[in-house]
């Protein structure tokens, strides 16, 4: 099923082991280079927030479900800290490709809810195929240009 990071946004987190209420998506962690999903950011700031890595949890249209509540992780790497500040988001980002023109400022992000697989990013001035995903720091996403 493909989600988007704005629907997304908010959504219930569930423990499957428990049914408690964990927290709520708060943001995505990507990792660019293999265009998909990384980990969901639940709860917290900086070095105090938690995540869930990927291959934990399973979307659902009103719910994300994680296997337990184990799952969740302080964040322990300075590129999680970084992207659950807000300084390694895609969303926000401007966009620029490998020959140097701007291609706006990401928007939106589209993703298979199964696999974590980024879709296609959705700028001020148009659609991207993830598939072009090169890099993101805190300047910008940077995407391969067309040829």
């Amino acid at each position: 099923m493909i989600d988007t990071f704005n629907a997304a946004d908010k959504r219930t987190v569930v423990a499957g082991d428990s049914a408690d209420n964990i927290g709520k998506i708060r943001g995505f962690i990507i990792d660019p280079g293999a265009n998909r999903v990384e980990a969901v950011h639940i709860s917290g700031r900086g070095k105090n927030a938690d995540i869930v890595e990927w291959g934990r949890l399973r979307f659902g249209g009103d719910a994300v479900i994680v296997d337990s509540e184990d799952a969740v992780e302080r964040v322990d790497e300075e590129r999680e800290v970084l992207a659950v500040k807000g300084k390694l988001a895609i969303r926000g980002s401007r966009v620029l490709d490998t020959a140097g023109f701007e291609l706006g400022t990401v928007e939106d992000v589209s993703f298979d809810s199964d696999t974590g697989q980024l879709m296609t990013v959705r700028t001020t001035t148009g659609e991207v195929d993830a598939a072009r995903l090169c890099s993101l720091g805190s300047y910008a996403l940077v995407v391969d240009a067309e040829e």
